[in-house]
């Protein structure tokens, strides 16, 4: 536009300059940019073809237009940004690029999450006033991540109320911890404190790229390296700091970022923390001095998962107050990291290799005959070492897996399993409290009416606070245990003599819970009987939860069409 307006003032400057007043001079000499028109004798300014700001400039490959400069350079080569996301890793390590994005095919044939509330209704009155009851889907693969955080029920539905204030958030900025190596790069640009001291979505705009590479190895490198403080810290308190471990502790702490139990809460700026504290890796120990309990029954005598009770019992903390029942209660992540480290077994000199990434990245040969690691992380197999197959062949591990799931299934679903009866544990307790004029859902409160009425009971210091202390307090326990034992995946592979030690104890303290439950339901409600059918399927029991799936639905479908596929950087899968 300035060489225009420069081409025009020239031109009209020589018509100033070139064209005479004198009518009678028959010799006009117009000046450059204009010509004698001959009927009137005067000099008009030539039209001026449009003139581009600046020529556009084509780069050659390998090179990008520098806009402010109207030059090409070349970009730069690595940085947080461009690293973050895994296919600009593609051309340096192709083959663990190929089978890391291939991670999109583990996912169920019909290319929905498997809905495990609708598999085992029992969950959702365990997780009754907590994010699980919303929505709880079979774990896919890792490119799934994002999409399936997103599209959850449990992250709520935050939209942008007409007063500029968000409404509908559920869950913590720290709820990402897992989802995304954006979180690392959050971490390095506004600090850990200020990401996580925020609600989930204040940072959505933020998560583009789903769990890769940037997660476990350093910027543009192969070396292994933990890119959240939280779980180097961790490390740090029981002895495994990173920089000592060899390659497979290492492989196997980069997992432990995600596949650990963490918490977070109102202090510490809401960072993820481990509750590892007391835990000795691999040791039965006896935790009942961190809490000063004189019991006998062993309750804290074990491994990660009485650590961790012990730890949580010690500075009193309860994830959230169930809505049936008023436990204050606690909700295991996904402990597959501790339960690896507290194996009793495979720990011969001839097992000290194994890791996570024997069995979910194994070394694979490509065209070239070149090593790589495999890094689709699903298991297979017919993929395992061939150290491993000295002693397990293909089929003889599927047939023991299958085996060792049935085992479990038991202890979980048959008649007197952990699953069924902790429902019963839960609406036995409700009905003391409604019997006792103590309401609850069932009296048509909210969820947040009923907890707040429980709550206020248990500390009322009456003789009915007692009584539902010492029930609750079990209910609390058995459901730890439980969930220490289901809630880590693939635990019958992982570590099965901890997984059925677990729900053996689980389903002891439970014997317990539901011989105080019936004493007291004789004292106080004698009328009661415990009907099992009315809590058999997901629709059923939703409603007893104080949920309305349909609402939770169109509220997320809403909350997916007007922020996440407007405002968010992510194509959801």
């Amino acid at each position: 536009m300035r060489l225009q307006k420069l081409a025009v003032a020239i031109a009209v400057s020589a018509v100033l300059v070139g064209c005479s007043d004198d009518d009678d001079t028959q010799l006009i000499t117009c000046g450059e940019g204009s010509l004698l028109n001959p009927d009137t004798n005067i000099c008009e300014v030539l039209p001026v073809d449009p003139v581009e700001p600046v020529d556009p400039v084509v780069c050659g490959e390998g090179t990008v237009l520098d806009t402010e400069t109207n030059t090409c350079i070349v970009p730069p080569t690595s940085g947080p940004v461009d690293l973050y996301n895994s296919d600009n890793w593609q051309e340096t390590f192709p083959d663990q690029h190929a089978t890391w994005a291939s991670s999109e095919e583990n996912t169920p044939e019909s290319g929905t999450p498997t809905d495990l509330l609708e598999a085992n209704p029992n969950l959702v009155s365990a997780w009754a006033g907590y994010g699980f009851a919303k929505d709880y889907n079979r774990a896919r693969g890792h490119q799934f991540a994002l999409t399936d955080v997103m599209k959850s029920l449990r992250t709520g539905s935050p939209i942008v109320g007409h007063d500029g204030n968000v409404v509908g958030e559920a869950m913590a900025a720290s709820c990402w911890s897992c989802k995304s190596p954006d979180v690392a790069r959050m971490y390095d640009l506004v600090g850990e404190d200020k990401f996580a001291n925020n609600s989930w979505s204040t940072w959505g705009h933020e998560m583009s790229n789903s769990v890769g590479c940037a997660d476990c190895h350093e910027l543009g490198g192969i070396d292994l390296r933990l890119s959240r403080p939280y779980a180097d810290r961790a490390m740090t308190k029981v002895g495994l700091t990173f920089e000592e471990q060899d390659h497979n502790g290492q492989a196997s702490q980069t997992c432990a970022q995600c596949h650990v139990e963490y918490y977070f809460d109102g202090t510490d700026s809401k960072k993820v923390r481990y509750p590892w504290d007391h835990w000795v890796p691999g040791v039965e120990t006896d935790y009942a001095s961190v809490v000063s309990y004189t019991g006998d029954d062993m309750l804290y005598k074990g491994f990660a998962a009485e650590a961790q009770l012990a730890y949580y019992d010690n500075i009193n903390f309860k994830d959230w107050t169930n809505a049936i029942s008023g436990t204050p209660s606690l909700k295991t992540q996904h402990p597959e990291y501790e339960n690896l480290m507290d194996r009793t077994s495979h720990v011969m000199p001839n097992h000290l290799e194994f890791s996570c990434n024997t069995c979910h990245m194994p070394k694979a040969e490509n065209a070239e005959g070149l090593e790589y690691s495999n890094h689709n992380v699903k298991f297979d197999p017919a993929k395992l070492p061939s150290s491993c197959k000295g002693c397990h062949d293909d089929s003889a591990i599927e047939s023991m897996l299958e085996s060792r799931k049935t085992a479990i299934n038991n202890l979980r679903f048959a008649a007197t399993g952990t699953d069924p009866r902790l429902t019963e544990a839960h609406f036995k307790a409700q009905a003391i409290w409604a019997a006792n004029g103590v309401e609850g859902i069932d009296a048509g409160k909210t969820i947040g009416e009923a907890k707040g009425n429980y709550e206020a009971a248990l500390k009322a210091g009456n003789d009915l606070a007692t009584e539902m202390n010492s029930l609750l307090g079990k209910i609390r326990n058995a459901q730890w245990f439980w969930d220490s034992a289901t809630a880590s995946h693939g635990m019958y592979a992982h570590n099965f003599t901890e997984a059925k030690r677990l729900l053996v104890k689980s389903n002891t303290v439970l014997d317990g819970a539901i011989a105080e439950a019936d004493v007291l339901l004789a004292k106080y409600a004698p009328s009661y009987v415990y009907d099992a059918t009315k809590y058999d399927t997901k629709a059923k029991v939703q409603p007893e939860a104080g949920l309305n799936y349909d609402a939770m639905k169109a509220a997320k479908d809403e909350f997916i069409n007007e922020r996440v596929k407007k405002e968010w950087p992510i194509e959801l899968r």
